[in-house]
């Protein structure tokens, strides 16, 4: 074999490798077991199913017709499976995407469909070039810094959004507002012009849904009322009593266009775009490291951040708008014995088939039953019991729940999650600029320490006093660390001989604190009290070892434990009281 042959071999083995490295859905295909096929065409079947309906009605909700969210399904799906670390996740229009986009592209739009798609088409591509370049620059960790709090907020907010937004449907009224408040406003003062058996139907396929969620949460629900209202109105010719259906729609797969805007668009499309990367990702993320947990691989954050990056722009390109992960379909897909991005590539392709052949099937469907479906899943999503568990960890952590829930309501779906996020930072600050402390005892019936609180507790031997700080000492703490030491010394029921300082949360030091913990350790040697420092970290001692406390505390008394401090100490008291 030739050097310029076995070189060719060599660089194309390289292509190869570079290749799969980054579609990580490719890699694991070129893995496939043979025994997996069958789990994987049964779920891609269900998840086209239950996908079908709900696209739909989320393409309805985002203002488009009905099928564009059958095109933003199946191009998304298609290319998150290629770049995806996750096997499960199944990727399409959403709640949360489809109201934003709404609420962003409705008032650029006045009216002009066309437009509207240019902008909804540009908002995705957007979406997708900010999860390209995160993922690029490794920003991942991103998802992060949304916590419980803040998500379970805005879900709900959302939630609450998205079945106002429908309500105009439900009562058979037209409404011309944009902001949701205002469509509510809206819909109160028409109530009187209600299309009574729009009404009755809407409530109806509601009850129907609901029976099945609770009854046969197994059986495809929203199919089911898909099927049935268009039975029932193609029988009843439900469009001559004044209900409107979805009419008439073009069969065939979306042409591919490049989606132009002016840079005043630009400007007012960026900050939804950057809102939506970062919800879609940590909800996408969160979904997805349950799945991958579940069925056991590691899900690369990076790398999703490029598969939704990849997905968001070729729905972008093909008349679609930004997407998201699905909890919903993604749970669909494992419960049906999914077991590689195949069961979505399956799904994709059967919606292709639908497209090209089977459209004209859904030009009898009443809108009312497709509003029914998003309230029934945007009502699924609010979680009370959620809220009930963040009250009895943490009041604040509630109040931080509740206020991105009302601020995603009263300001705006951004504009809401912008504050939240504001005051998630300022509680963490909050935090650590006033942290716990605790006097630590021991208490009968309780192994290690604990705060000294309630009776039953006790200290270890009169003069010895343990204190714990849980947060690192910088410039913005120092000084409250030393008047609560001080405090907490000044008040002891004791004459205090030694403290022993459980430093195993002060994980860092900066020079403002060095100089502080210096001067208190002087002052303190000054009143004839030993200070000894426990459970001391690498960093703390290194800084310790630069700022000269090592030397002034005393290396014999730096312990590794509490308990080792306790007993040093201990024998020290021992002696003194025997001399």
């Amino acid at each position: 074999m030739s050097d310029d042959t076995t070189k060719e071999k060599i660089s194309v083995s390289s292509y190869v490798e570079r290749l799969l490295h980054y579609t990580p859905g490719l890699q694991h295909l070129s893995t496939y077991q043979r025994e997996w096929f069958r789990s994987d065409l049964v779920a891609g079947a269900v998840v086209f199913a239950v996908l079908i309906p709900s696209n739909l009605a989320y393409g309805e909700l985002a203002g488009f017709t009905p099928v564009v969210g059958l095109y933003a399904g199946f191009v998304a799906m298609l290319a998150y499976a290629l770049f995806s670390s996750s096997r499960q996740i199944i990727i399409g229009p959403e709640s949360t995407t489809a109201i934003l986009l709404a609420t962003t592209v409705a008032p650029l739009a006045m009216g002009d469909s066309a437009r509207y798609a240019v902008l909804a088409g540009a908002l995705a591509l957007f979406v997708g070039l900010i999860c390209l370049l995160a993922g690029r620059f490794r920003l991942g960790f991103v998802s992060d810094f949304f916590s419980k709090p803040i998500l379970t907020g805005y879900i709900t907010g959302t939630s609450i959004v998205v079945i106002i937004s429908q309500l105009g449907k439900m009562f058979g009224i037209s409404l011309s507002s944009v902001e949701i408040s205002d469509k509510f406003f809206e819909l109160i003062s028409k109530l009187d012009q209600t299309h009574m058996l729009t009404l009755a139907f809407g409530i109806i396929t509601l009850i129907i849904l609901f029976c099945i969620r609770i009854f046969a949460p197994r059986l495809p629900g929203p199919l089911i009322v898909v099927v049935g209202a268009i039975i029932v109105s193609t029988v009843f010719h439900l469009e001559e009593f004044g209900i409107a259906i979805v009419g008439d729609i073009a069969s065939g797969l979306p042409e591919m266009h490049v989606p132009l805007i002016s840079f005043s668009d630009f400007q007012v499309l960026i900050p939804a775009a950057i809102a939506i990367s970062v919800i879609m990702f940590t909800d996408g993320t969160l979904t997805g490291r349950v799945f991958a947990k579940k069925n056991h691989y590691k899900l690369d954050s990076n790398k999703e951040l490029i598969a939704f990056g990849a997905a968001n722009i070729c729905t972008g390109f093909f008349q679609g708008f930004p997407v998201g992960a699905s909890q919903t379909k993604t749970a669909v897909n494992d419960s049906a014995g999914g077991k590689s991005q195949l069961s979505s590539i399956i799904a994709a392709g059967l919606v292709i088939l639908f497209l090209i052949f089977f459209t004209s099937v859904l030009s009898n469907l009443p809108l009312v039953a497709l509003g029914a479906i998003v309230i029934v899943a945007g009502y699924c999503l609010i979680d009370i019991g959620e809220f009930r568990s963040i009250y009895q960890a943490r009041r604040s952590e509630f109040v931080l729940a509740i206020l991105t829930l009302v601020g995603v309501l009263v300001f705006g779906l951004i504009e809401g999650v912008a504050l939240a996020v504001g005051f998630s930072l300022l509680e963490f600050i909050r935090r650590i600029y006033r942290p716990h402390s605790s006097i630590l005892g021991i208490h009968e019936g309780k192994d290690g320490f604990h705060g000294v609180s309630s009776e039953g507790e006790k200290f270890f031997f009169p003069g010895l006093v343990v204190y714990k700080f849980d947060a690192p000492l910088f410039f913005a703490n120092a000084s409250y660390f030393s008047s609560d030491l001080s405090s907490v010394l000044s008040t002891s029921e004791e004459p205090v001989r030694y403290l022993l300082l459980d430093a195993e949360a002060i994980t860092d030091l900066d020079s403002s604190a060095s100089d502080m913990l210096r001067e208190l350790v002087e002052e303190l040697h000054e009143k004839k009290i030993i200070v000894g420092i426990t459970g001391a970290g690498c960093m703390l001692i290194e800084m310790m070892h630069k700022t000269g406390i090592e030397e002034i505390v005393g290396l014999e008394n730096i312990f590794p434990t509490i308990r080792s401090g306790i007993i040093a100490f201990g024998e020290r008291y021992l002696e003194d009281q025997e001399s």
